[in-house]
């Protein structure tokens, strides 16, 4: 008798884990997409630093974002046979155009890149309903979208910026829509994970810091049409990144 319990205990737990496993996996999918999305805008962003300091850091910290799109891109093989080809015809290119000194910068490089980007886009937007990622717990879905938005601003801002500096592409009138509305949108995600880590001292008292960064780049950001501070953006947007993934 204790050896048939002990058989029945072994296999409801391997039934157990293998219903569990697969929402584990989706779940994961689900916040990797949205990671991998907002890591499409931050190689806009380093693309454009990179324009403006021509310094080796700059390139090697666009070369580590590339990487990081290489290792998400191929997660999704199941969702869309187009998602992979898509990122790698999008960072050849950025990787190619970085190195474009001189004579040989293009100065509309970047509306090629937004033809580029706005393909994958499409095809994220496609995998995001696949996975539900809409059905994320709070605070895993209010983490990846806080990133998810402080990489879109970062983007649209620096590239505003590098404009300004005489470096690549142009900004339309829509940055200024989306800079404003994003800016909302974030504020309003940093007060669900207040509310979300009420209870927790740590996690709060992280979430607190990156609300008074946020406090600090805001104004700047909102100011994009009177004064660029690209370098002090960069600087802060890093900051708060790494204060949303440590939570």
């Amino acid at each position: 008798m204790k050896y048939v319990l002990a058989f029945l205990l072994v296999v409801l737990t391997s039934v157990s884990s293998a219903n569990v496993q697969p929402v584990m996996a989706e779940s994961n999918l689900a916040k990797d997409i949205i990671l991998f999305e907002a890591n499409t805008y931050r190689v806009s962003t380093e693309f454009n630093v990179h324009g403006m300091q021509k310094d080796k850091e700059s390139a090697k910290t666009l070369f580590n974002v590339l990487a990081r799109g290489d290792e998400l891109s191929l997660l999704f093989d199941e969702q869309s046979a187009e998602l992979a080809p898509s990122w790698n015809e999008y960072r050849s290119f950025v990787w190619k155009k970085h190195k474009q000194t001189g004579g040989e910068i293009d100065n509309y490089v970047f509306n090629d890149m937004r033809i580029l980007h706005s393909k994958l886009l499409n095809i994220i937007v496609n995998v995001k309903k696949q996975i539900n990622t809409e059905l994320l717990p709070a605070k895993d879905l209010n983490k990846v979208n806080g990133i998810l938005l402080i990489e879109q601003l970062a983007s649209e801002y620096i590239e505003i910026s590098a404009n300004t500096f005489g470096v690549f592409g142009f900004a339309g009138n829509d940055h200024a829509i989306q800079i404003e509305n994003r800016s909302e949108a974030f504020e309003r995600v940093i007060a669900e994970l207040k509310n979300i880590y009420a209870d927790d001292a740590a996690s709060l008292r992280k979430v607190k810091k990156l609300a008074l960064r946020w406090k600090f780049i805001k104004n700047t950001l909102l100011a994009y049409n009177q004064r660029t501070a690209p370098f002090a953006v960069t600087r802060t947007v890093d900051y708060i990144r790494e204060q949303l993934v440590e939570l």
